[in-house]
């Protein structure tokens, strides 16, 4: 578990120290008018306009929009737009800052660890973001127990319903393969692979603009040689990097 920690804190503290510097930060409108939406998409009604000489302040990101408050008001810019601001009281490499970041990520990286079938589990991810909505993952994972470990790789497409929530549930369904070794002293036992389909639930939590924490419970069906296939669950915490 120490190089699990090791890691964590790797992944997060440099997002913390950049989301510090740019967090809160105020910015007067230089574009004639910018629209202000109520969540983070083009299918979210524009709201406001905020007009030439308004001032907005930058709250957090999610990918190409940018949450502001606006006139007592919680509202969504397009990135695209942080080009019309200009900083209020502050160097403009902050908000520079700001702009490096307006890039959607497309991709992000996972770290997670849990339970699987009662044995302790570890599991790195890769995700392809298509949209705020729709990700593809691939996840490898590695168990460890008393009488077998096991190494699952999956596959799964997951869809986010409502990305602009702070705390996002998701759902995932995919697939891949279990390889189980037993632990025996006596007999040598070969390595089992078993085809596995995967139904996942889980909620994200962003931390940062780059880093979100997440938790997860995953219903797999494994196919055996027997005919009743056995049915596993696994539970999951860990964090995402974005980049």
């Amino acid at each position: 578990m120490r190089w699990f920690g090791l890691l964590l804190v790797l992944l997060v503290t440099p997002a913390l120290a950049q989301q510090n510097a740019v967090d809160g930060q105020q910015v007067i409108v230089q574009k004639d008018f910018v629209d202000l939406r109520t969540g983070p998409g083009r299918g979210y009604p524009v709201v406001q306009v905020a007009l030439k000489n308004d001032s907005l302040q930058l709250l957090k990101q999610r990918t190409a929009w940018v949450k502001v408050q606006y006139r007592q008001q919680q509202l969504w810019l397009a990135a695209s737009d942080l080009v019309h601001l200009n900083p209020v009281g502050a160097a403009q490499s902050v908000a520079d800052l700001w702009l490096a970041e307006s890039t959607p990520a497309s991709w992000q990286l996972g770290l997670a660890a849990g339970d699987f079938a009662g044995t302790s589990y570890y599991q790195l991810s890769g995700s392809y973001l298509f949209s705020d909505v729709v990700a593809l993952e691939l996840s490898a994972g590695q168990g460890s127990g008393q009488q077998a470990s096991s190494q699952q790789y999956l596959l799964q497409l997951s869809i986010s319903p409502w990305p602009q929530w702070r705390l996002s549930p998701y759902l995932a369904l995919g697939g891949g393969v279990l390889l189980t070794r037993p632990r025996t002293v006596l007999v040598q036992t070969p390595e089992r692979s078993s085809p596995l389909a995967t139904m996942e639930l889980g909620l994200n939590y962003p931390l940062t603009r780059r880093v979100q924490a997440n938790l997860r419970y995953r219903r797999s069906l494994v196919s055996t040689d027997r005919d009743v296939n056995e049915e596993t669950n696994t539970w999951l915490i860990g964090l995402r990097l974005a980049f």
